[in-house]
């Protein structure tokens, strides 16, 4: 009989990471995945699972939340796991009660840090260190943000990057002449680039915008319904890599308002030099300077530029100047680390 993980998010099932992380565990276990969401129509993970479930509604509703927990709760009980994967430190504070007295290993997942937005000093410090205290294992999306952690967590944490699929195919781009076609996808609100665009949008009328994924903002509802953008909605990654790799760039860009921002890291370069598609990125991001020393994409002074139509011309100047080579692609793929995932929840040697 297969180890059972109970696989604890906000998420409808739709996200990328999340999608990679359960197919990998469900290599050697039966996943029990628990979500929030509004619908299952974008549960990408849900064929991967032994069990779904999904609350309805937002996850930032206090209601929602309740259900949320009366049903871990219930699905808790109903098996004895292996271990339990959750995602982000809040979740893991916000289940705490229910997993206090477990002894099946928790995995905590980090790749959007609320101590990272909110600071690390104060009563925040030792909110963080006491939550750290909890899971037998950390995972973290980059060797930078596992030297943000606090000291004293070095053995119990696993570096496990952003890495997409290889993506074997080519395609040809879809731009006309004198067009530029920018893949806005992911998370989407104004601090990820939606007033760049909207900005750009009314002075280069060859700029076209793709965008795929969440909207978070009435600005970036509205960008979707320009006249030169087309929404593709939420995507899987496969289909959100095809677009990428017709499009001439790829946005990724913060908004460097915390430390959680600043210290991004974007699956986005991963799927850049996956689809030989350079990324658009702020100085302010750390891993910009990565971006630049590889020649993988244009890296802006600021993210507060607002010299809209002379970005447009670099952007279209400098479209085809960027190198992707095949030994990089080979290196920055999920494959080839995901033995790291399965290593934090001790399955290696289930295997």
């Amino acid at each position: 009989m297969k180890p059972k993980i109970l696989y604890l998010s906000v998420n409808d099932g739709s996200d990328t990471r999340i999608n990679k992380e359960v197919r990998t565990q469900a290599t050697q276990a039966d996943v029990i995945y628990c979500g929030i969401g509004q619908s299952a129509e974008r549960a990408f993970v849900r064929g991967h699972c032994a069990e779904f479930y999904l609350v309805q509604g937002a996850h930032n509703n206090p209601l929602v939340l309740l259900r949320y927990l009366l049903l871990v709760a219930r699905v808790f009980w109903r098996h004895r796991y292996h271990s339990i994967h959750i995602i982000n430190e809040n979740l893991l504070l916000l289940t705490l009660p229910i997993l206090a007295f477990t002894r099946s290993r928790i995995v905590v997942d980090v790749f959007d840090s609320i101590f990272l937005r909110l600071g690390q000093q104060g009563i925040y410090k030792a909110l963080q260190r006491f939550c750290y205290r909890i899971p037998a294992a950390v995972i973290v999306t980059d060797d930078n943000r596992r030297d943000l952690l606090p000291a004293g967590y070095e053995d119990k944490t696993f570096v496990v990057e952003n890495y997409p699929y290889p993506v074997t195919e080519r395609f040809a781009k879809a731009a006309g002449p004198g067009e530029l076609i920018v893949f806005y996808n992911g998370s989407m609100s104004n601090v990820r680039g939606t007033e760049l665009l909207a900005g750009m949008l009314a002075v280069a009328p060859g700029l076209r915008v793709w965008m795929a994924g969440w909207i978070y903002d009435e600005p970036t509802r509205r960008l979707a319904e320009h006249p030169q953008v087309q929404n593709f909605g939420v995507v899987s990654q496969q289909e959100s890599l095809r677009l990428a790799a017709q499009a001439d760039y790829i946005l990724s860009v913060y908004e460097p308002v915390n430390a959680n921002n600043i210290n991004a890291s974007p699956n986005k370069i991963y799927d850049a030099i996956q689809a030989r598609t350079p990324v658009i990125i702020n100085g302010e991001v750390l891993v910009s300077a990565w971006v630049r020393q590889h020649r993988l994409g244009y890296v802006m002074e600021s993210f507060y530029q607002r010299n809209y139509a002379e970005l447009f011309a670099d952007w279209l100047a400098q479209k085809e100047g960027y190198t992707f080579s095949d030994a990089l692609a080979q290196a920055h793929t999920w494959p080839a680390i995901e033995g790291k995932l399965l290593a934090a929840h001790k399955l290696n040697a289930l295997a």
